[in-house]
């Protein structure tokens, strides 16, 4: 029995191994096939960059009083909104809503567009300069010991073993 059972299951092992060999080398052939014909690679403009697509972003900004820096204060007075556009691809990841930034450009004129319910006259001023400011930092945590603060608080504690026996 034991003799039948080895026979077996070295007849087994080899025809998958067998099988195995076999489609190897066609998902090898297939991994390195490209993914587009030729004839339409023939056709591609590989001088072509992704950054002479993408040249030009619009943001919508709210306006905010600057300080003599150019820094927006944080407010929450404005006398409206304005679309700004770059001649250039601004990562909407990094110039998302909540983001600070301060521009200096040319006035284009206005486009009427919707804001939620309502026609919108936005101000089109043309980039010279941006300036993203970066983002403000969490407020940090209590940095004194729990329960008592400086200068109460010492390893020791106001006398020996209190609040907790070291």
């Amino acid at each position: 029995m034991n003799i039948m059972m080895r026979t077996c299951w070295g007849t087994a092992s080899r025809s998958v191994f067998i099988v195995l060999m076999a489609c190897t080398p066609a998902l090898l052939l297939n991994a390195c096939a490209p993914v587009i014909s030729p004839q339409l690679m023939e056709q591609v403009d590989r001088n072509l960059t992704y950054g002479s697509l993408a040249n030009e972003t619009e943001i919508e900004v709210v306006q905010k009083q600057v300080s003599s820096s150019g820094e927006p204060y944080l407010t929450d007075k404005s006398e409206g909104r304005y679309l700004v556009v770059v001649d250039r691809f601004l990562d909407p990841a990094i110039y998302r809503s909540g983001r600070d930034i301060t521009v200096a450009g040319e006035v284009q004129g206005s486009v009427q567009r919707r804001l939620g319910e309502i026609d919108y006259r936005y101000p089109v001023i043309a980039a010279v300069e941006l300036h993203l400011w970066k983002e403000p930092l969490s407020p940090p945590a209590y940095p004194y010991a729990y329960p008592f603060g400086y200068p109460y608080y010492r390893r020791w504690g106001p006398y020996p073993g209190y609040p907790y026996p070291y």
